[in-house]
């Protein structure tokens, strides 16, 4: 159900393992002379932009969920609410339109799963995605004020193709 290149959140998988495979798969490239080219993504709101409607399709479809299990991840993301406090000021309650919560066990693997049709497209380029979970970086997210989201991209493999 998880990619196969997926780092996060796996036994003897890591940051560190996932730095290696992209070492390793350079300095192959460059034994053989081939152009290596490196993208990164900054995803650090990433779990803040994930549209409900979409991943419980993806959920339903891809991973192969229905009636009770699905109905309950539809709960366990809808009317939740949020507000945040900066300098002593603090926000009217919000609800949250998008994203699933951080500092859950589920939420990481909801996300997984939400983007999980990234790899398809990767593989069928014949191009490899390395992932790994920066939690260093969500705790950080969480002392600055930032706005709810209001909107978000739609972005499917059909896009990519």
């Amino acid at each position: 159900m998880l990619p196969c290149l997926l780092s996060a959140y796996r036994k003897r998988h890591s940051t560190e393992t996932a730095i290696l495979r992209v070492w390793s798969d350079i300095m192959m490239a460059a034994d053989v002379q081939r152009v290596t080219l490196l993208a990164m993504l900054d995803l650090s709101a990433a779990f803040d932009c994930v549209d409900h409607t979409i991943l419980l399709q993806r959920l339903q479809i891809g991973a192969g969920l229905t009636d009770v299990v699905l109905e309950w991840i539809a709960s366990f993301l809808s009317e939740r609410t949020q507000r945040n406090a900066y300098g002593g000021e603090v926000s009217s309650i919000q609800l949250v339109l998008f994203g699933v919560p951080q500092g859950s066990v589920l939420g990481p693997l909801l996300y997984v799963l939400y983007t999980a049709g990234l790899f398809d497209v990767v593989t069928c380029h014949r191009l490899h995605l390395t992932t790994a979970e920066c939690t260093q970086r969500a705790s950080q997210q969480r002392h600055r004020w930032r706005a709810l989201p209001t909107s978000t991209t739609r972005w499917r493999p059909a896009d990519c193709v």
